[in-house]
């Protein structure tokens, strides 16, 4: 499909999906246990595994660490990150219906993770967003009891790459290819805005620069647009959402061809 773009707008609602994300990842904790407890009492020969209830338990997770890394790549704290998994993991707490639980968790701090985050959009052709914490889950009082380590990954990368054509007018002529990946799976993206250099100056590129824009369908993007300016490199800069609101940027030097 092909359409031309003038500008795709940012949504920086992060806290508003933080709580969202707290709420649902009660509900559907609260629900599995529901469920669990349901078929355990009617003695259902399909009562649906514990397992199940520690699956739901690390998708809430991911949710939580999705919408805080939201929030940190638009500016946010990195402790953002732990406060919400601290509110997360004392909702886990009260829940008692399976018996004594708690989730503990441990985000990532080394050489590139700060407070579990971890932002980089000053590498040549490639921009990361990315959040890491490992959780430990323990349940007390079932039938089972449940000790369970596990670790989430949530991380928004965005490539770029391209080259320019000089036209009769002298105008360049740029070609880029974007690709948007989630944890390293080709993603779509909701939001994107490309810039060019010019004498020092970021400038955005719109319609009047015959902006056009190839969504393939699969996390890839072709674009194009004009530019009237005299260096012999054209520096390009694109800044983009992903469909979890994930902010993430990444530049490239585009050359003539």
């Amino acid at each position: 499909m092909k359409r031309q773009v003038e500008e795709f707008r940012a949504n920086r609602s992060g806290q508003l999906l933080i709580v969202a994300a707290l709420a649902i990842a009660v509900l559907v904790s609260s629900t599995t246990i529901y469920v669990y407890e349901l078929s355990r009492d009617t003695n259902s020969s399909d009562r649906p595994p514990l397992n199940d209830f520690v699956l739901s338990l690390k998708q809430s997770a991911r949710n939580v660490m999705i919408s805080s890394l939201a929030n940190v790549s638009n500016g946010g704290s990195s402790s953002v990150l732990a406060t919400n998994l601290n509110t997360f993991s004392q909702l886990v707490a009260s829940l008692h219906h399976l018996g004594t639980m708690s989730l503990d968790f441990t985000p990532l701090n080394d050489s590139t993770y700060d407070s579990g985050t971890y932002l980089s959009w000053n590498t040549s052709d490639i921009g990361v967003s990315s959040a890491y914490v490992n959780f430990t889950l323990r349940v007390y009082g079932l039938e089972e009891d449940i000790d369970a380590a596990f670790a989430v990954n949530v991380t928004t990368t965005i490539t770029i790459s391209g080259s320019y054509a000089t036209l009769l007018s002298g105008d360049k002529q740029v070609s880029l290819t974007c690709r948007v990946y989630n944890e390293d799976e080709p993603a779509l993206a909701k939001n994107m805005t490309f810039f060019y250099e010019n004498s020092g100056n970021w400038i955005q590129v719109d319609a009047s620069n015959d902006l056009f824009i190839i969504d393939q369908g699969n996390g890839t993007y072709l674009v194009s647009f004009t530019v009237n300016i005299p260096s012999d490199t054209v520096p390009v800069s694109v800044r983009g959402y992903d469909s979890r609101n994930v902010f993430v940027l990444a530049n490239t030097t585009c050359s003539g061809t």
